[in-house]
């Protein structure tokens, strides 16, 4: 669909019921911000070059903003279920003015994450059809559009925004530890200390420099490796939940559904069936 008149906006959606062989390229798109929404869980693996640097599952109804002109490579481990949202460049540039931030800001990079409100305007807009009817398309411009505003209110950076100040050895350190003693409780106080910051301002810095704040990246990391755990055998799921730091299996069930789109068990279940 697409592109819309007053926002200039397109929708994409595309699906496979199986995984893919090939090692895809992502299409850079000059002109435009990339919003790709996972509506069914997704294993997949990201490529530098010819080399993976990434590999897992991202849950379902879990987004990602991708800058104008970015480029990657990618390969499907199994079925999808993914939406394309292309936002101007210019529709952006206008909002923030009109925002009256007359530096700019743009719109930044993110790693898939969760917002109930993005979802339910993508929702809204892959609906349109049964929702307006005649007035499908007018209905997705002004869904584009608030989508838009909203974005810019909680996923933007001023363009002069300058590096984080936690960096080097000092990150390293940082992350290290984290990774170290997944299996305990990690408080911020605790990794603050580490870098000699304050516990708000060590908060700032990380998020800035990795792009999640330390509770959310030390929760994305404890999942990683359970989603690991979950497909290397049939261990209990209390077991795993205690080897990564949950304080319970509940606990863990919870953190795990609102990250994935899937209970442990049913992960499970949807892993060994696409292996």
């Amino acid at each position: 669909m697409g592109p819309l008149p007053a926002s200039g906006a397109a929708l994409a959606r595309w699906s496979s019921e199986g995984p893919g062989q090939a090692i895809k390229s992502v299409c850079p798109h000059p002109g435009t911000y990339r919003l790709a929404l996972i509506m069914e869980p997704l294993d997949a693996r990201i490529w530098h070059g010819d080399t993976p640097v990434w590999g897992g599952t991202i849950g379902a109804n879990r987004f990602r903003l991708c800058p104008p002109g970015e480029q990657g490579r990618w390969s499907q481990l199994s079925g999808c279920d993914i939406v394309n949202l292309f936002l101007p460049v210019q529709l952006v540039d206008r909002l923030a003015l009109q925002r009256g931030e007359h530096t700019g800001a743009t719109l930044a990079a993110s790693a898939f994450t969760t917002d109930r409100m993005v979802f339910d305007l993508v929702r809204k807009m892959l609906d349109a059809q049964a929702l307006a009817g005649p007035l499908a398309g007018e209905l997705c411009d002004h869904l584009a559009i608030a989508l838009a505003c909203y974005l810019l209110e909680h996923y933007s950076q001023p363009c002069e925004a300058s590096p984080s100040t936690l960096g080097g050895a000092r990150l390293r350190r940082v992350l290290r530890h984290i990774t170290e003693h997944l299996d305990a409780p990690l408080a911020n106080a605790e990794l603050a200390a580490l870098c000699g910051m304050s516990a708000a301002h060590f908060s700032r810095e990380f998020h800035r420099a990795v792009g999640a704040p330390p509770h959310r990246y030390v929760l994305s990391q404890r999942l990683e490796l359970a989603c690991k755990a979950l497909a290397a055998g049939q261990a209990r799921i209390a077991d795993i939940a205690e080897e990564f730091g949950f304080h319970s299996a509940s606990h863990f069930t919870r953190a795990f559904t609102a990250e994935y789109g899937l209970s442990p068990t049913a992960w499970r279940a949807h892993h060994s069936n696409n292996c």
